[in-house]
């Protein structure tokens, strides 16, 4: 007759979790004037989250400070990354900012980010 023996077993599952909104600080600008673009990045999981912001500028905006922006996010806490654009000529622009994580697994994703309410910024 066999005796079998219960063992319990933890098994650790790390969760991403990734909250992403854009906006403005303003919708109307002038040409040669500037907005700011602001990108909130929530952790939701429950491991430190390494997120970058790439910015996203159609032609006819010029983005002033182009690089990559790079931060580290504790869980259950969020960081706000910003760029500022400029108008170079009239027009309506959708700005769509390139949000780059690492999943659980140890691989990037990427996701485009638009305007929270879907608004475009217009120079005139």
């Amino acid at each position: 007759m066999r005796t079998f023996q219960m063992v319990p077993v933890l098994l650790a599952l790390l969760v991403v979790g990734i909250h992403v909104e854009q906006g403005l600080d303003r919708y109307h600008v002038g040409v040669g004037e500037d907005a700011n673009v602001m990108v909130r990045v929530g952790n939701t999981g429950e491991s430190p989250l390494d997120v970058s912001v790439v910015p996203g500028v159609p032609d006819g905006l010029e983005a002033l400070n182009p690089g990559v922006q790079s931060v580290e996010i504790p869980p259950g806490n969020s960081a706000l990354v910003s760029y500022s654009v400029r108008g170079e000529r009239p027009g309506q622009y959708a700005i769509a900012s390139q949000v780059i994580y690492t999943d659980d697994e140890g691989r990037s994703r990427q996701m485009r980010c638009g305007d929270k309410n879907g608004r475009p910024l217009v120079v005139s």
